[in-house]
């Protein structure tokens, strides 16, 4: 009985307070900050970002009906969401002027050290494209986003989505709250890149025009100064609280730019 009381109370314990709070648990992403299989690159940038090629082709993106194959050059993207340590740096090395807007029960998140790791929230449109010029880069346009995420053959999800799958990808809530910037290896696309599902929602260059409008095939400057649009602009891969369909590769969430949120974070891309 003695043993079972043990067990049984040393589960509760961890279940309490240990795996709900990532910060506790070990990196076990560390050593895995590889290629993958397809990847036929990767360098180190300027912000000291891992960073992954992709090499230029034919990609299969966009949804349903408005899915098709176009085409694209090469370009480097993040492995892994900008962090807050990241972030910090940036702001340190640039003299930025807009810190992001953590408050509240959220301000442990940007004070503390323990946290430095997780993707940086709290960031609008314009912040992460900022930080993205100032190392030479921008945010993916939604095409990128999507050729980087789902390879040539057009992925929609890196598991059967009628399974959990909660050791690759931060979703459903189940760590209650974000994890670690490039956490759970396990979900690593084809090209290598972490965190592409759930954990955080990722800033693209797009505007959102209409739910269903296909993915633009416009260079990305066009698309960076398009035409205002009420709706937003576009949000990919889905956060640590959505469910699995947002988490898709072809699905989109959209929001203000000029508000920043809890669990929008952005990588970079850069065309040389």
């Amino acid at each position: 009985m003695i043993p079972i009381i043990l067990i049984s109370g040393g589960w509760g314990l961890f279940n309490h307070f240990i795996r709900p709070h990532h910060y506790q648990l070990l990196f076990p992403y560390s050593i895995f900050m590889f290629r993958g299989e397809n990847a036929t690159q990767t360098k180190i940038g300027s912000d000291n970002k891992n960073k992954i090629r992709i090499p230029g082709g034919y990609a299969i993106i966009g949804k349903d009906e408005m899915k098709e194959k176009q085409w694209f050059e090469d370009f480097w993207i993040d492995q892994i969401p900008v962090t807050v340590k990241e972030y910090k740096n940036f702001l340190n090395e640039s003299n930025y002027y807009l810190s992001p807007r953590y408050h509240d029960d959220y301000q442990k998140y940007w004070d503390q050290k323990a946290y430095e790791l997780l993707p940086v929230v709290f960031v609008s449109w314009g912040q992460a494209e900022d930080y993205c010029e100032f190392y030479g880069g921008h945010l993916p346009t939604e095409g990128q986003w999507e050729k980087a995420a789902r390879g040539t053959e057009g992925v929609v999800l890196q598991w059967d989505d009628s399974k959990k799958a909660f050791n690759m990808a931060n979703y459903d809530d189940f760590y209650n709250g974000k994890t670690f910037s490039g956490w759970l290896p396990a979900g690593k696309t084809s090209y290598g890149l972490m965190d592409i599902s759930g954990n955080v929602r990722e800033w693209v260059l797009d505007w959102l025009y209409e739910t269903d409008q296909p993915v633009s095939s416009k260079p990305w400057k066009e698309i960076r100064s398009g035409e205002y649009s009420p709706l937003g602009r576009i949000l990919k891969g889905g956060s640590y609280i959505d469910d699995v369909s947002h988490l898709r590769l072809y699905a989109r969430d959209w929001h203000d730019p000029n508000s920043p949120g809890f669990n929008r974070g952005f990588r970079c891309v850069y065309e040389k």
